[in-house]
């Protein structure tokens, strides 16, 4: 019995340490289990805390980023087209047409074979019209300084026949010209996020925002027009001009047909004095020729020498009706003159053209008009009424002759130096020469100053102005 009772005990103690050993088992079980997902619910919160962390990093940036964003779409905004502007967009086009001096023929809309899933959507149109070439490109300037965006995607152009033209008529060209534009149509208007002290915020980034808004908005260009340009298509008979300034082939023509006005004017004063009745009659209207002569040759001289003419037309009748009629008539005048020499009138109105020319520094038209009456001075300084006259105009000449010859040398001045009770001196050719000393074989310096140098040559004073930061030392 006690043996049975023993085993049991032992039975009970077995079993109780089993459950026992289970429980504690199940226990250690459970808080593996707890500890895991403690473990998983601790690495999501990590991950958790480090988006957070680089999100909240990342947010100046982000604020940045939008607001630099929202400020160049209002830019852009500005420069798509909106609903209003397509409905109006032809009559855009016939402004900018008749504003640059023609109508359009047609103005097709073109078909948009893309598909509706942009955002901006594009709106073609085909342009059918006639119009010079300049006209063609004031058009061109108006389309580039549209407020809103406009493409030429291209165009043709079939050149006038030069053939087909009547006297006076303009070079009208056939342009078909393919155009687009593109209208804002956003898909989804999402609400805007606030931003806390934006104008702030704004202000600090308008760098930022100057620079990207820059690269939208087209620079300014002033079309200056034609300016003396050519239609190459039609005339390249008339030159342009490197520094676009040639005349303009009206203002070529009113000139030619003012001059040929005064031309036949000429011949009639000189008809007028060659069938006067006496010789008072005859002086008087030798003075008035000589004074017309002078002028009209003075104004050839000038358009010859400045090239003012460049149109074939009015260069040729500028040839027949102005230059041989003029000349036709100095010749007559100088073969019926015979030994007589120059008329008083002639050399007085001769001597004030070369006064005028080298008043404003043309000496070379100065020479060409004494060259007019060289060939008669001889007989002219024999005559005490005239050799007054004669003399002058030699003098003139030696003047424009002087200041050719000077302007001529070549000097090359490295500076001057300036010191008080000590002669100045200036570096001329790499040699330094101080006042009284020669220059060449003609040239003396006269006098040195801080911005010039004053020489003397053949007997006149003439100086030479100092590079703009000249080497100068004042003591």
């Amino acid at each position: 019995m006690e043996q049975t009772a023993e085993k049991k005990q032992w039975i009970v103690l077995g079993l109780v340490s089993v459950a026992l050993a289970s429980g504690i088992w199940f226990m250690i079980y459970q808080q593996h289990k707890e500890i895991a997902k403690s473990r998983v619910e601790a690495d999501l919160l990590d991950k958790s805390i480090s988006e957070d962390r680089n999100l909240v990093k990342g947010t100046p940036d982000l604020v940045k980023a939008v607001i630099v964003q929202r400020e160049t779409d209002t830019v852009i905004k500005e420069i798509l087209s909106d609903t209003k502007d397509i409905s109006n967009f032809v009559r855009t086009l016939d402004q900018f047409a008749g504003e640059s001096g023609f109508t359009l023929e047609s103005a097709k809309r073109q078909r948009n074979n893309r598909g509706g899933k942009e955002e901006f959507g594009r709106v073609g149109y085909t342009l059918v019209f006639e119009a010079d070439v300049f006209q063609f490109l004031a058009f061109m300037h108006r389309l580039e300084s549209f407020a809103r965006f406009i493409s030429i995607t291209n165009f043709k152009m079939r050149a006038a026949g030069r053939m087909t033209l009547g006297d006076g008529e303009v070079a009208r060209h056939s342009v078909t010209m393919n155009l687009e534009t593109y209208v804002d149509k956003p898909r989804a208007v999402a609400k805007e996020a606030r931003i806390d002290r934006y104008e702030h915020k704004r202000d600090l980034l308008i760098g930022q925002i100057s620079e990207k808004t820059s690269k939208l908005r087209v620079p300014e260009y002033t079309y200056l027009g034609r300016r003396g340009r050519r239609d190459p298509w039609i005339d390249p008979r008339v030159p342009a001009s490197q520094d676009g300034e040639n005349v303009p082939i009206p203002v070529q023509l009113a000139i030619v047909e003012r001059l040929a006005a005064q031309a036949l004017d000429v011949r009639a004063a000189w008809e007028t004095a060659r069938e006067a009745d006496n010789v008072i009659e005859a002086m008087r209207s030798r003075t008035v020729l000589e004074e017309k002569l002078a002028l009209i040759e003075e104004e050839i001289r000038r358009i010859q020498a400045e090239a003012q003419l460049t149109y074939l037309n009015a260069e040729r009748r500028f040839d027949k009706e102005v230059v041989e009629v003029v000349t036709g008539v100095r010749e007559e005048m100088n073969g019926q003159g015979g030994g007589l020499g120059p008329a008083i009138a002639l050399l007085r109105e001769t001597v004030e053209v070369m006064e005028r020319h080298l008043d404003v520094r043309e000496y070379e038209l100065a020479l060409q008009a004494f060259s007019t009456v060289e060939s008669k001075l001889a007989i002219a300084e024999h005559d005490p009424k005239k050799s007054e006259l004669a003399e002058k105009l030699r003098s003139l000449r030696d003047v424009a002759d002087a200041v050719i010859a000077f302007e001529a040398i070549a000097l090359d001045i490295g500076g001057v130096a300036i010191q008080e009770d000590l002669r100045p001196v200036a570096l001329i050719n790499g040699r330094s020469v101080t006042e009284g000393e020669l220059v060449g074989t003609e040239l003396i310096v006269h006098h040195i100053r801080t911005d010039q140098i004053e020489f003397a040559f053949r007997g006149m004073i003439l100086a030479r102005f100092l590079d703009p930061d000249p080497q100068v030392t004042p003591q």
